[in-house]
């Protein structure tokens, strides 16, 4: 290949990844707003400024775009945010990290990533990107979450495991889904300036001590 050759493949290259990532940004509050089976992928394209035929050439379609956005989303709320922790801190440092990662993952308004709003979406009425988006992103973080757990209280059953883990998720999951309604209850509630850290504070108390009042029981 002559030089001119790859450098004019490189341009094509360069102009279908930038046309991808202008649809999926384009996607991206179309079908968090209307859910993916009444997004419309003509909205979708005047919004990304590129003719409808792109999401058919490099999507494969309305279904492809859709996945493209739940994993481009996914991926980066994993660069962003990981809730790798470092083995060697104390049990309630690596805790109250996982919390925090997981708050920031949901409610940081800097983060580029929207997963929490997408998945939200997608929970509510789920389509055929859910096993994908389960193996790909959800199974791996809740292991995680789990394994955590399983230090913590080492004596519990898997349930228990589990049942813990989805507590702690709906605690901070709520702040997304009932967002309307704690703006009614408490207008500052989300916007003051120590707002997050707050939110955290109550999560991981709230939370370490039933974990430690279940590790009590788990003893006697």
């Amino acid at each position: 290949m002559t030089r001119r050759a790859a450098d004019k493949t490189m341009a094509v290259s360069s102009h279908g990844e930038e046309t991808r990532l202008k649809l999926i940004q384009a996607a991206t509050p179309e079908f968090i707003e209307q859910g993916f089976r009444a997004a419309r992928v003509q909205q979708i394209a005047q919004r990304a400024g590129v003719r409808l035929s792109a999401i058919n050439y490099h999507f494969g379609g309305k279904e492809g775009l859709y996945l493209a956005v739940l994993r481009h989303h996914g991926e980066q709320a994993i660069q962003q945010q990981p809730l790798q922790i470092e083995a060697s801190l104390p049990l309630p440092d690596r805790f109250r990290f996982m919390v925090h990662s997981m708050l920031l993952r949901m409610l940081d308004e800097h983060q580029s990533s929207q997963i929490a709003q997408l998945i939200l979406r997608e929970m509510a009425n789920p389509t055929a990107a859910l096993d994908d988006i389960y193996q790909r992103f959800q199974q791996p973080q809740l292991q995680q979450i789990l394994t955590l757990l399983q230090q913590i209280l080492p004596n519990a059953e898997p349930r228990t495991l589990l049942r813990c883990a989805l507590s702690l998720l709906g605690q901070c999951v709520i702040y997304v889904l009932a967002r309307p309604v704690i703006a009614r209850t408490d207008p500052h509630l989300l916007t003051q300036p120590n707002g997050l850290a707050e939110i955290e504070n109550h999560i991981v108390q709230f939370s370490w001590a039933g974990l430690m009042a279940l590790r009590e029981t788990s003893h006697a």
